[in-house]
């Protein structure tokens, strides 16, 4: 499922016990799980909590990078690729909601516990 922010650029993150990601356009990605962040450097596992200064400095240079696909799949997994290489993979949690994306006009598209998407289309 392409969730319609590709072109759009990350203008802010927040990173502690949820990863937020902020782009224009009035998009946000919130991140719960742990989550595989690839870049020029190799592979890096993303846990929300731990390693604030190493994780949260990673994300930080993502701002100001535009996304070149933004995917769902129907297993719940998140796929974000940036310009520049940088790709955020997040699986579905066996548990937990694990990510949630939110846009403008009330769309939202949520990964449910143990795989599947639960999306609200948006009010036009």
């Amino acid at each position: 499922m392409d969730l319609g922010f590709a072109g759009q650029k990350i203008v802010g993150q927040e990173f502690g016990y949820t990863v937020g990601l902020e782009f224009t356009g009035g998009y946000e990605v919130r991140i719960e799980t742990a989550f595989l962040l690839r870049d020029h450097d190799g592979d890096h596992e993303i846990v929300p909590g731990e390693n604030a200064d190493a994780d949260g400095a990673r994300l930080e240079a993502l701002t100001g990078r535009a996304v070149t696909v933004a995917a769902a799949d129907d297993s719940g997994g998140l796929r974000v690729d940036l310009e520049g290489g940088a790709r955020l993979l997040v699986p579905a949690d066996p548990n937990y909601e694990a990510w949630t994306v939110a846009g403008p006009d009330g769309l939202k598209v949520v990964s449910l516990p143990a795989g599947g998407l639960s999306v609200w289309s948006p009010q036009t």
